[in-house]
């Protein structure tokens, strides 16, 4: 299973890769911009490589070297408007609702968030099989 993230925050992609480890996965990209993680998203897919799981963060740069922005929602709404055939996870800090994506998760210490996610990987793995 091929998982990109895209994710600004070192720890929070760390943390991230931690539970995608523990699920036996680790072919785990990451890019820390919109521009970037939208390049090796087309670029996988082009080459015959896509991935099986997209998870975004909300908030992080569209190109390097610019401020943050709500690129979550670019990203997703990019995916829609192209078909994109992955699923899309939104974990972010603050609690999003997107009924057109796989699901949202909620990154706190205070939700079981890492649960979550082993939750919907296998979902994933059980469709693919």
């Amino acid at each position: 299973m091929r998982v990109l993230n895209i994710e600004d925050t070192p720890t929070k992609h760390r943390a991230i890769r931690d539970v995608l480890e523990s699920c036996r996965i680790t072919d785990i990209d990451c890019e820390r911009n919109l521009a970037d993680g939208v390049a090796r998203y087309k670029e996988a897919l082009a080459a015959g490589n896509p991935y099986d799981l997209l998870i975004t963060d909300m908030w992080y740069p569209p190109e390097k070297g610019v401020g943050e922005d709500r690129c979550g929602d670019k990203l997703v709404e990019m995916a829609i408007r192209e078909h994109w055939d992955v699923p899309i996870l939104v974990c972010s800090n603050q609690n999003y609702n997107y009924p057109e994506i796989l699901g949202t998760l909620f990154y706190s210490e205070n939700i079981d968030w890492e649960g979550q996610l082993r939750g919907y990987v296998e979902q994933i793995k059980k469709e693919k099989s």
